[in-house]
């Protein structure tokens, strides 16, 4: 091989070295991470210390506690997948005598809007224990009703209502006054299935003055009702 040809090689493999640079600036910053951040710390930055999948609080109770047994984990973001995959242990027994809590919500609700003749809910539930209240938001100060408000769902393609909920009001609503109720059900609790509601023998003028109308659930895991263990923003280890 004659001296050009050697030279025009050295002068590719540099070119080719100083795109490399170029379109992947991060490189080094990126090995310096892989070498000095630790597992814990970069699985956080990526799945979340308490938010999304909450890898990071995970791994750093299963540091902190050595557990002997798995305890369950419930994520009430609906839009992860499990993240009991980052601390369970083949062999070891399930104890759910104590809970890991990620994304715990303030306030567990559905928010019904309009939709033709019903309500239609975008969000779901996965851990309501029933219905603690409702709110509507109105358009004007208050409405008269004496009508009956429904809440189901349909299976797609189906025209059977399973019924939630049902109960005649005969009162005057008050806009964005909670209204109290005490009904326990778990069947509210479908992430897969939307949730309607309708509200018979309401004139139709009355319906168009509702903006939205909020079911305020129980949670089934009411921190009021258990010991917390440990705490991080709105992630909690219980029993």
């Amino acid at each position: 091989m004659n001296k050009k040809i050697k030279k025009n090689i050295s002068v590719l493999i540099i070119g080719f070295l100083v795109l490399i640079f170029v379109f992947n600036q991060n490189l080094f910053r990126k090995l310096y991470n892989i070498i000095n951040i630790d597992y814990e710390n970069r699985i956080s930055n990526v799945s979340g210390f308490c938010s999304d999948d909450s890898i990071g609080y995970l791994l750093s109770l299963k540091k902190k506690f050595s557990f002997k047994f798995n305890p369950q984990v419930i994520n009430y973001e609906d839009s992860v997948p499990d993240s009991n995959w980052a601390i369970y242990d083949t062999n070891l027994k399930n104890n759910f005598d104590y809970k890991i809590l990620l994304n715990y919500p303030s306030e567990l609700y559905i928010k019904f809007t309009p939709a033709e003749n019903y309500f239609y809910s975008k969000n779901t539930s996965k851990y309501a224990a029933g219905l603690s209240g409702i709110i509507f938001d109105l358009k004007v100060e208050n409405i008269k009703f004496d009508s009956e408000i429904i809440i189901y769902r349909k299976n797609y393609g189906s025209k059977k209502k399973e019924i939630i909920y049902k109960k005649l009001f005969n009162e005057i609503i008050y806009n964005n006054q909670l209204i109290k109720i005490d009904f326990n059900t778990k069947k509210i609790n479908n992430i897969y299935k939307p949730i309607m509601l309708e509200i018979h023998n309401l004139d139709k003028n009355k319906i168009q003055n509702i903006n939205n109308i909020k079911i305020i659930l129980k949670n089934e895991f009411d921190l009021k009702n258990f010991k917390i263990i440990d705490s991080y923003q709105n992630c909690y280890y219980i029993k």
